[in-house]
């Protein structure tokens, strides 16, 4: 497969998953069938929310924008959690929120820095269950990227 999806610019981890489709029961065949259609956008969001403020309830809701492509969906524990689609592939993607910590100039910011880091390096795959469906494996210099199914 290749495309390109974007991601948080400061990610520290990244996990790339196909984008949702509609199911419908196909009276012919008498099974359900996955649709050509993408679910919506809101739906998608609320429900990877959902599943993650399920897990880690200090997460909260969050509706901004980084750059043009990625949609900012949750804040906590000092990090920010990214959502991006192109093409039917998606990224979700979690990054230090600086707007979460001290300032720079606190004495006891790089240690909240180095904890806010590690929470997300301990935390990630709990995080990201469900929504790693490709691995990313090289990008060429025009910025497609190829990814391969992820087999665990």
């Amino acid at each position: 497969m290749s495309r390109s999806v974007n991601y948080l610019n400061s990610a520290l981890q990244v996990s790339y998953f196909e984008w949702p489709r509609y199911y419908f029961y196909n009276e012919v065949t008498e099974q359900d069938e996955i649709s050509e259609d993408y679910q919506d956008s809101y739906e998608v969001i609320d429900d990877i929310q959902e599943s993650i403020i399920s897990e880690f309830p200090e997460f909260d809701r969050a509706k901004k924008w980084e750059g043009n492509e990625v949609s900012i969906i949750l804040a906590g524990y000092g990090a920010k959690i990214g959502l991006s689609e192109y093409c039917g592939l998606a990224s979700l993607s979690i990054a230090i929120d600086e707007d979460q910590l001290p300032n720079s100039w606190d004495d006891n910011y790089d240690e909240v820095y180095d904890n806010t880091q590690k929470w997300i390096n301990d935390n990630w795959a709990r995080i990201s269950i469900g929504y790693s469906q490709f691995n990313k494996i090289a990008t060429f210099s025009n910025g497609e990227a190829i990814f391969e199914k992820n087999n665990k």
